[in-house]
This record gives C-alpha cells, sequence and structure tokens, in this order.
C-alpha cells in the first residue's frame, strides 16, 4: 500500500492538461461532456457480438489511445460479469498507463508486450502478442473462441463494462468506425481535455475550431444549426471538412464542402490562439467570436456539432460553489493497522474487530485536492433495511496525497441478525491551497461487507458514571422511603410479637431469656425468695443430709 500512495502521489501531481501560453481566452475541457454550443465526438474502430464462453466469461479488447494534453495516463476498470480484457497501444509519447480495477471486479487481464501497463495494486499480468486491429482480433479469437468486443478510446478514466446478453455461440468481429459511446455495455469517462473550448461573446457570429498541426490530418464533419454565423475551420494540411448546412460563411486553410460543391483553403491560417483571433477580427471587421474550440482528438474521423445554447461552464463565475474535478474515489478495507492486509470481499468480520479504511481519489486536471470524511453508516439489505451511523477515528498516513486514513468498528451489529451490510461514507473533495477555497459537494463511497456477532462478550466500560442533580434527589427519596417501610415493618413486628430482638428493647433479663413469644403477657418470676421459703428448704435439705451419718454411726 505504501507503492500504491506514493503512485497516487506523483500522478496527482502531474496529471494536468496541457494549456496554450498563448491563450487568449480559459480553455476549459469538454470532451464527453454536455454542451450546448460545440459537441465534438470521433469515431474509431471497433465491433461487438454476443460472444460469451461456455462459463459464461466475456471477452473484451480494449484499445487505448491518449492524446498529448494526458501526460500521465490513468484508468480504472469495472466489470459487472466474469471476463477477459486484453489492453493494446501504439501511443509512445507516455511511458506507463497506470490501471486499477475497483474491489468488485472479476476480470482477468492481459497486456500486448508493446503496451507498459502498471497496476497500483500490484496485480497480475497476462502477455498477449504486439498484434493490432484485425491481426490482434485473430489471435482473441483462436485463444478463447470469439471477442465479444473491441473498443479504441481516447483517453479514458473510468471504464464499466456492463453485463451483456450473450450466447456461447461464435461470431465474426468485423472492425467498423463506430462511436464508442453507442455501445449499450460499455460506460466511459474520459478526460475532457482532448477537446478545449470557451465561450467570449454569446451575441457573436464567428464560430472558431482550432486543429494544431501536430495532431495530423483528418475527415471532419461539421453539422450547425444556427443560421448566419462565420465558421473559421482550421487544421493540418490534408483536413478535409464538410459542412451540413447551406446557410454559414466560412474561412478556411484547408478543403470545405458545403452545400454538395467542394472549395479549397484561400487563408494561410495560424494555430496560434492570439494570432488566429486577430486575423479573424481583422479580416471580419465588426464581426465578434461567440466560440473558440481546440481539438487534439487523433482519430482520423471527427463530428462536430454547433448548437445555440449558451455552455454551462463558460459563463459560470469563479466566485460560484466549487465543483469536484474529474475524479475515480474507491474505499479499500484492510484488518491490520499497518494497511498491507486487505479485507477479502467474501471474509466474514467478528463485530469486535477493527476495520482500516483507505478512500483514495484518482485526479484528472491540475487541482490539489484534500479529502474529508462527512459521515459512515451501515444499511442491511432486505424489504426493510436496517440503518446504523457509526463512528470512526482518524488513522495517521503522512506520506499520503488525495488519499485518507480511518478505522472503525461495527460493534453496534452485535444483536442484528443481517448478516450482509452496505458500508456508505460520504465524503468531499476539498481544494488545498486553491485561490477559490471550499469543498464541494459530498459524494457516497460504497463497500459491502459481511458481518457476524462476536462470540466474545463486549468490554463493560470503566468510565465514571455521572449523576444528574435530579437523579441524586431521585435515589435520596427513595433510600428516604424504604428506610421508613422497613422501620414501620419492624415496629409491627414487635407489637404483634412482644419479641423486640431486632429494636433492642426491654430488659436485659428478657433479652436473654429465650422464652417463646406469646400473646399473653407473662408476670416476671421474683428474683429473691421470702424468708418462709428459705428456712423450709433449708430443714429439709439439713434432714436429708444428716440420714447417711447416723445410719453409718
Amino acid at each position: 500500500m505504501e507503492a500504491f500512495s506514493t503512485i497516487l502521489a506523483l500522478l496527482m501531481i502531474f496529471s494536468a492538461a496541457a494549456a496554450s501560453e498563448s491563450s487568449f481566452c480559459e480553455l476549459k475541457g469538454i470532451y464527453g461532456t454536455e454542451n450546448k454550443v460545440i459537441d465534438v465526438v470521433e469515431k474509431t474502430e471497433g465491433c461487438r457480438t454476443n460472444f460469451v464462453m461456455e462459463n459464461r466469461t466475456e471477452v473484451h479488447i480494449l484499445n487505448l489511445r491518449f492524446s498529448e494534453a494526458t501526460l500521465y495516463p490513468m484508468i480504472a476498470v469495472t466489470t459487472a460479469a466474469p471476463s477477459i480484457l486484453i489492453f493494446s497501444s501504439t501511443d509512445t509519447h507516455y511511458k506507463t498507463i497506470y490501471f486499477t480495477q475497483t474491489p468488485n471486479s472479476n476480470a482477468k487481464i492481459y497486456v500486448t508486450e508493446n503496451t507498459s501497463f502498471k497496476e497500483v495494486n500490484n496485480h497480475q499480468f497476462h502477455i498477449a502478442p504486439a498484434a493490432q486491429g484485425n491481426e490482434l482480433v485473430s489471435w482473441v479469437t483462436r485463444q478463447f473462441g470469439g471477442v465479444s468486443s473491441f473498443t479504441t478510446l481516447l483517453d479514458p478514466v473510468i471504464i464499466n463494462i456492463t453485463k451483456s446478453k450473450g450466447t456461447p455461440l461464435a461470431s465474426t468481429c468485423q472492425l467498423t468506425w463506430e462511436l464508442p459511446t453507442m455501445k449499450e455495455s460499455l460506460e466511459v469517462q474520459t478526460n475532457a481535455e482532448a477537446v478545449t473550448s470557451c465561450l467570449l461573446d454569446s451575441n457573436g457570429k464567428v464560430h472558431i475550431i482550432n486543429i494544431p498541426g501536430h495532431v495530423g490530418p483528418r475527415n471532419v464533419s461539421v453539422d450547425v444549426v444556427p443560421s448566419g454565423v462565420w465558421l473559421v475551420l482550421r487544421g493540418p494540411a490534408g483536413t478535409f471538412w464538410k459542412v451540413k448546412t447551406g446557410h454559414v460563411s466560412f474561412l478556411s486553410n484547408n478543403a470545405v464542402q458545403l452545400s454538395g460543391m467542394t472549395a479549397n483553403g484561400r487563408m494561410n491560417l495560424t494555430d496560434s490562439d492570439t494570432e488566429l483571433r486577430d486575423l479573424v477580427l481583422n479580416y471580419l471587421k465588426t464581426a465578434s467570436i461567440i466560440s473558440y474550440t481546440k481539438i487534439h482528438l487523433k482519430g482520423p474521423m471527427i463530428e462536430i456539432k454547433i448548437g445555440m445554447g449558451e455552455p454551462t461552464q463558460a459563463t459560470e463565475s469563479a466566485e460560484k460553489t466549487t465543483e469536484s474535478p474529474a475524479t475515480y474515489t474507491s474505499m479499500h478495507l484492510f484488518t491490520s493497522p499497518d494497511y498491507k492486509v486487505k479485507l477479502d470481499p467474501n471474509t466474514v468480520v467478528e463485530t469486535n474487530k477493527r476495520i482500516y479504511a483507505q478512500i483514495s481519489t484518482l485526479i484528472i486536471g491540475k487541482a490539489d485536492i484534500f479529502i474529508r470524511v462527512n459521515s459512515c453508516l451501515v444499511r442491511s439489505t432486505g424489504m426493510l433495511p436496517v440503518k446504523k451511523v457509526i463512528s470512526f477515528k482518524p488513522e495517521p498516513c503522512s506520506e499520503c496525497r488525495n488519499t485518507t486514513r480511518f478505522s472503525f468498528s461495527l460493534d453496534m451489529l452485535q444483536d442484528q441478525p443481517s448478516k450482509n451490510w452496505e458500508l456508505q461514507c460520504h465524503v468531499s473533495h476539498c481544494y488545498s491551497g486553491h485561490q477559490h477555497g471550499g469543498c464541494a459537494d459530498p459524494q457516497p463511497v460504497k463497500r459491502n461487507v459481511l458481518v457476524t456477532p462476536s462470540s466474545v462478550p463486549p468490554q463493560i466500560s470503566d468510565q465514571c458514571l455521572e449523576f444528574s442533580l435530579q437523579s441524586v434527589l431521585g435515589i435520596a427519596f427513595g433510600g428516604f422511603l424504604i428506610g421508613i417501610l422497613l422501620v414501620g415493618a419492624l415496629w409491627f413486628i414487635k407489637i404483634r410479637t412482644g419479641y423486640p430482638v431486632a429494636l433492642g428493647f426491654g430488659s436485659t433479663g428478657t433479652f436473654f431469656s429465650g422464652c417463646p413469644c406469646g400473646l399473653i403477657k407473662r408476670h416476671a418470676v421474683p428474683t429473691n425468695p421470702s424468708p418462709s421459703e428459705n428456712s423450709s428448704a433449708n430443714g429439709s435439705m439439713s434432714s436429708t443430709q444428716s440420714t447417711p451419718t447416723s445410719s453409718m454411726a
């Protein structure tokens, strides 16, 4: 885990979008996001079939590409069904692709020989041959019997492969040009910096689209909804633009097809942001710029749609509520305080055992943030779920960045019959040293935990009990009443029986007489006898004593 934390820290420090130094407006990433003014997508090689292996395992090939803006690629993968994933990439401007699987994924990973992968949790990879396209599809088909899908992705951050309704019947995966977002079993979150844009004047008449020269030529389709606008289309030599409306004017350094007619580029347009802006304003004189868009996509086929709405990202003030950066947040559980022994999802935990949690975030962008844990609870599964709030203790993590640690126990579930529980913590991403500061809205992070009651009884707390004034007065009054009742009971026994042992009443003789108690009052026996009784007794005693003497004589 120390290596995991170190890698995360390094990635988060250097994972930043490459912004143009000469940009005249604040360009923000819009690729893969909803934008009502400029929507840019690209078609890539891919295919999909209904194939699954006999054991219901799916086989997916993921061809990864990364733009110049993504200096340190990072991806996280989730699979809903048992899967075999084959990763390939031909990009050479980076050294390593950092990869992680979510705890619930069940995937076997293959990586082609020409692709450098680094799994942050030291996952074991299998090697596939250094093949691409149809050659790689053929190898996978021979190896596993078929291919469920082949997808080319640009700057992926999170890949979620949902379960498909496949059959074990082999079918050929024919590569064609496709939009990866159209696959129902594939959900992808990308790095938005591959396409950047800004809004300058919502009442303007000019849209500038700039594809830098180093990206390379491609075919671009532009669908324009509003009419009466100017398009400034700048691309590398060999780029071909096809505009799907006849109610626009354009400037370009490339060939442009409009209304079925093709015109060659007549202007020398630079890819420098400020120079391109100045040239456009000087040429069109009174026209103002609505939007400026810069495209770093590498795909040979790009589709652009220009709408009439205003992009939400361009009109927001920097003083508004801080938004969360593009992140992937995960929670891992451990059984040891040194965070070296992971908690297996199938392991049942006793309620008296302490669990150690670590929440980490993979960040795309420049943001330097820290994670704040707001609250945690556990929820049972079933028709009538039970919720229990848990208290947690922060744990030190001196070398962690964009990572937080804490520990907790589930002793509040000792008397609960349920075994399956969902642990849910709400965390916020807070900016550290950001000029605007603040925290983003909390988001939930979840894990499933199997819990069983502990066989060891809970320890009795040795803390002193604290009593309020009302408690003290109540105890004192209760003691007073008990004393009154006891004295009354003993007094009743004394009156009814005449035996005052417990109270100590009466004379010493009565106390030690040992005579049974009765309801009739007894008369005391005189201690000293009368003189007549004494003399009579003495005479009898004398005669009795002298008889043996005379007889003996």
